[in-house]
């Protein structure tokens, strides 16, 4: 009986397309064929922050790569992030934070550039900006990214907060 169920039960991988760093790729090269995906590391954004409507997402890495994180919950948020900003047909810009070492304050103490109050001051990541036309920030999502685990919730999150910065610049 056992053998004759196992000999009989399809294997339990799930297609290519469901699997998240499936997602994400699939997101940000349609996203690079619109045009609407930059990447960037602390100095590139530093030097030339977006001066225009769109999304920033913070990201676990040294080259802002919506694909490549070293934190779990930027690999669980990513490819969501990647498919709103598709949908809404609004520019993103993926922002490495650098090495663990240096997010974490291990190697920089508290000096991390986007940490600082007077800066950004980001607590965590993946961290959400939406900027407006001006290039300020009209809203944001970090630890609610940082926190929700389902990704369904989690688009319904960001599609919340895109929505509602569309509206009100209407």
């Amino acid at each position: 009986f056992w053998l004759k169920l196992l000999v009989q039960t399809p294997p339990l991988l799930e297609p290519t397309a469901c699997r998240p760093g499936a997602m994400a790729e699939a997101a940000a090269k349609a996203l690079q064929e619109k045009s609407l995906l930059t990447s960037t590391d602390v100095a590139g954004y530093a030097a030339d922050a977006p001066k225009e409507k769109r999304m920033v997402v913070f990201t676990a890495n040294q080259d802002g790569s919506p694909i490549e994180s070293w934190c779990p919950d930027c690999r669980r948020a990513l490819p969501v992030v990647l498919e709103s900003a598709l949908a809404a047909s609004v520019a993103l810009t993926v922002v490495g934070v650098g090495e663990r070492d240096d997010w974490k304050l291990d190697a920089r103490g508290g000096d991390h550039p986007f940490r600082a109050k007077d800066g950004l001051a980001l607590t965590g990541v993946p961290t959400l900006l939406l900027l407006g036309p001006d290039g300020r920030e009209v809203a944001r999502l970090g630890s609610e990214l940082e926190d929700e685990e389902d990704p369904v919730a989690m688009r319904a999150k960001i599609d919340e907060l895109v929505a509602s910065a569309l509206a009100a610049e209407a």
